[in-house]
């Protein structure tokens, strides 16, 4: 029992805010409802747990300097510190929908969902990340803009208009806007550089 403490209370930063949005968002799911049910925490838990496995795993990565490490470490920490905000922005997002019956509904689906898109997102801009020597600050600057656009989506219409396209979730919208000027940034980096892609 002494062991199990002593290892929770080393759990790093990372890990510790993953927990405690995990937590909060659970309660804001549950706020002002007639009866509580832990089917949603029982879903979302085993996520949750392996999250905060990688995330001690992992995290150690960012604070090593960028020289020291080689691409497939530098494709792994890029991996994880995108794929922790996408995970954190939606737990965030769920504290700020506490009133929305269809979030409260669909919780434990909408993680499991954002963290997978997220995943995703993060392997795409992990590779292209590697044209760029030392992006560590550039990554994690990349990071907060998701967390900050994703978390306050309740802030944003529903759906975004798109010529030739028509209406589409913003959710998708922003995401892909953000690959699409990491894109444009790596190529205007390389065409600074004189580098070829």
């Amino acid at each position: 029992m002494t062991t199990s403490r002593k290892k929770i209370k080393k759990l790093n930063g990372y890990s510790w805010s993953i927990l405690i949005s995990f937590i909060c968002a659970t309660f804001a799911m549950h706020y002002h409802t007639a009866n509580i049910s832990f089917a949603g925490l029982l879903q979302t838990l085993p996520l949750i747990i392996i999250a905060v496995y990688y995330s001690e795993k992992l995290a150690p990565l960012i604070s090593q300097p960028e020289h020291n490490l080689k691409k497939s470490k530098l494709f792994t920490r890029d991996l994880f510190i995108l794929s922790f905000s996408f995970l954190s922005a939606c737990l965030l997002s769920l504290i700020f929908s506490y009133n929305n019956s269809d979030t409260r509904g669909w919780w434990p689906l909408i993680i499991y969902f954002i963290t997978l898109y997220g995943l995703l997102f993060s392997l795409f801009f992990s590779v292209i990340a590697l044209l760029i020597k030392n992006h560590k600050t550039y990554t994690i600057i990349f990071a907060l803009a998701i967390i900050v656009l994703v978390s306050m989506g309740q802030c944003f219409p529903s759906y975004t208009f798109i010529p030739m396209l028509g209406d589409i979730e913003t959710f998708y919208v922003v995401t892909c806007s953000l690959l699409i000027l990491h894109c444009l940034f790596i190529i205007g980096y390389k065409t600074i550089k004189g580098v070829s892609i």
